[in-house]
């Protein structure tokens, strides 16, 4: 199963575009997959003080009813996808707050000696799909390359099974601000290239 974990508040948005094109694709290719809008869902990134309490205890439990609906989710995914706008160099705070609030120590990951073990080792492969104002040479070279070093190789990694598979890939659409169709076929192309079975 394919789990599409989307963050973009407007439904005219080249995210939003990027989200249908894949969709569309999947279901005309006969892949399962399913869509976490966090905006849509009314996901709420703060973590309550109940949490915060429970949160070193291992269990992985959650008493909100979307984050125990969103932890199933991923029980059942084997390809996870992101798709939102790069920000400040990084990805959103909601995205983030996904992992804080679904990705529970005892459910996400646990806690070693020397570091982290991933919990969550039957998701193989990880895409992010996301759009920039700036180029993308200037996300990867002199802001440090955020997406690639920060999110997916220190967050989502640390959790999921394709640390050990390196099955990842990261395409950026950069300089959203001014797309041409041209750009977009090209980027989609790619995009579809990633998701052929």
């Amino acid at each position: 199963m394919i789990t599409i974990v989307y963050a973009h508040q407007l439904e005219d948005s080249l995210n939003a575009t990027i989200r249908n094109t894949l969709a569309e694709h999947l279901r005309l290719n006969n892949q399962p997959y399913h869509v976490i809008d966090l905006y849509k869902d009314g996901f709420q990134p703060a973590m309550t003080p109940e949490e915060r309490r429970t949160f070193f205890t291992g269990t992985g439990e959650s008493n909100d009813p979307q984050v125990k609906q969103y932890q199933n989710m991923l029980r059942e995914t084997n390809h996870l996808v992101f798709i939102f706008p790069v920000w400040f160099n990084g990805e959103p705070s909601i995205v983030k707050a996904f992992f804080e609030r679904t990705c529970l120590p005892g459910f996400g990951y646990t806690y070693l000696e020397n570091g982290l073990k991933p919990l969550l080792t039957h998701i193989q492969q990880i895409t992010v799909l996301t759009t920039s104002g700036a180029p993308t040479e200037m996300l990867t070279g002199y802001f440090g390359n955020m997406i690639e070093n920060q999110f997916i190789n220190n967050l989502v990694c640390n959790m999921v099974g394709a640390a050990e598979s390196k099955d990842t890939a990261w395409l950026n659409f950069g300089d959203a601000r001014s797309p041409s169709n041209e750009k977009l076929n090209a980027y989609i192309a790619k995009m579809k290239e990633r998701f052929e079975q």
